[in-house]
């Protein structure tokens, strides 16, 4: 049961330039704790995704983004999404191979996202540990591979005398879900993920929202018989 309210909202749409955000006027059901099972009305799912300059848990983050979702409906709420000045940098740490490999997948990106930033490194880093903090209940974060994104994000947490904000217990991958879900419809991985379309790959909030939709399709096909 639920209540339909007529709300403005920031909305992503998907179109064939990748995704876009628009404000309108939405209708929602508003959804008690109540109508929810306990195990998904007391937790916060965050999908996060980063892009650095190396493969190691120091390198330095260059964007960094972030959106708690609900996992039944694919609904997007807050949003994390900040860019790097990396002329504030104190230190430089990047890994050849991904500079390589920046500049052989899409340069232009590249170019894009270090001229976004309006911050170091460190205090990108710092802003996101107070974002996380700043949501409600048990937080659930999702990466694409926990031993990458999840990871760097705590080493580097730790490493400025930062409380990693997410309990051991729920640290969350997407490629854990990918795997159970298309081997229960019996398909390939290539086969499932054919139908899902990111055309903006490598920057951050687009991968955001590209895992988004799979982990929620994810997770019903496994809850629904």
């Amino acid at each position: 049961m639920g209540i339909n309210e007529n709300v403005e909202r920031d909305v992503y749409i998907k179109s064939e330039e990748g995704w876009r955000k628009e404000r309108r006027v939405v209708t929602e059901v508003i959804i008690k704790a109540d109508d929810y099972p306990p195990a998904v009305s007391s937790r916060t799912d965050i999908m996060v995704d980063i892009e650095t300059l190396g493969n190691k848990p120091d390198s330095n983050i260059i964007q960094l983004a972030a959106a708690t979702f609900d996992i039944r409906t694919g609904y997007v709420g807050r949003i994390f999404n900040e860019c790097a000045n990396i002329t504030m940098n104190e230190t430089m740490k990047t890994t050849g191979s991904t500079i390589k490999w920046w500049l052989n997948t899409n340069k232009e990106l590249l170019q894009d996202i270090l001229n976004r930033g309006s911050m170091s490194s460190d205090d990108l880093v710092r802003c996101f540990c107070r974002w996380l903090n700043e949501q409600e209940g048990a937080v659930y974060l999702w990466g694409d591979g926990t031993l990458f994104d999840n990871n760097l994000i705590r080493t580097q947490m730790e490493n400025l005398g930062l409380k990693y904000p997410i309990n051991y217990r729920n640290d969350r991958d997407v490629r854990t879900i990918l795997e159970l879900a298309y081997t229960k419809v019996g398909k390939t991985r290539e086969q499932f993920l054919a139908r899902y379309e990111n055309n903006n790959a490598h920057d951050a909030i687009d991968d955001v929202l590209h895992q988004i939709e799979i982990v929620t399709d994810c997770y019903n096909i496994l809850t629904n018989d």
